[in-house]
């Protein structure tokens, strides 16, 4: 604030109006309008699969948070972990489960190629990791 009063607002410009054209996503953040998926909803969190690529019938090991939802409860808790994004996700065999650790084995349906990691504990997804079986 000066001595003449407040300052009236300053425009965006024509370079900063131009890059909200260019990328909406910008003009959302600037204008606060982020979306619920930025939004933790405490569903499982995945940090790593290792090895990140197998063969099938093969043990993998996940590590993350919440792999037994927001309470860390295992024993109540429904839960898998699924190979692939879109249908026919493929379900891991589950040998081991805390929650932070995840042993599977590969499924022999398993498609072999690029794909991806995804738990799944309580109705609720996680991050994908890439991941890809081997032939």
């Amino acid at each position: 604030m000066n001595a003449a009063g407040p300052r009236p607002p300053r425009s965006l410009g024509a370079s900063r109006a131009g890059a909200l054209v260019r990328w909406p996503w910008v003009a959302g953040a600037v204008l606060g309008l982020v979306g619920p998926a930025c939004a933790d909803d405490a569903g499982p969190r995945l940090i790593a699969v290792t090895p990140t690529s197998a063969p099938r019938n093969a043990m993998v090991t996940i590590t993350g948070t919440r792999l037994c939802g927001p309470g860390g409860d295992c024993a109540s808790a429904a839960g898998e972990v699924a190979l692939g994004r879109e249908p026919p996700m493929v379900r891991a065999i589950v040998t081991d489960y805390s929650d932070s650790v995840a042993q599977i084995v590969i499924p022999s349906l398993a498609p072999v190629g690029a794909t991806v990691v995804i738990a799944i504990v309580n109705e609720r997804s996680s991050n994908a990791l890439a991941f890809e079986v081997l032939p």
